[in-house]
C-alpha cells in the first residue's frame, strides 16, 4: 500500500560512498565495521564497534568505490550507510 517516486533531480540524489575526505568518521552500523590491511578489503586486522570515532588520513579509489585510510594505515569502507562523517 506504499507509493514511491523515482527522481533524478540532483537535490534529492546523493552518492552512496564518500567522495571527499571526512577528517573523522563515526561507525553507525549496528554490527560495526572491519578494518583491513589492503585497499581491496582483504586481510582483516580489527573490528570497530558502533559509536567508535575514527580519524581518517585520506580517501583512496578502488574500482567504482572509495575506501577510507585511517591514521594507522588500515582501510575501512566509505559507505555512508555504515559510517558517518562526524
Amino acid at each position: 500500500g506504499l507509493t514511491g517516486y523515482i527522481t533524478t533531480q540532483p537535490q534529492y540524489v546523493t552518492n552512496t560512498y564518500y567522495k571527499q575526505n571526512p577528517r573523522r568518521i563515526r561507525v553507525i552500523n549496528a554490527q560495526g565495521v572491519n578494518a583491513y590491511r589492503r585497499v581491496k578489503l582483504t586481510g582483516k586486522m580489527r573490528h570497530y564497534k558502533r559509536g567508535m570515532v575514527l580519524k581518517v588520513k585520506r580517501l583512496e579509489s578502488y574500482h567504482l568505490t572509495t575506501r577510507l585510510v585511517l591514521t594507522n594505515g588500515q582501510y575501512v569502507t566509505a559507505n555512508k550507510t555504515l559510517v558517518m562523517k562526524r
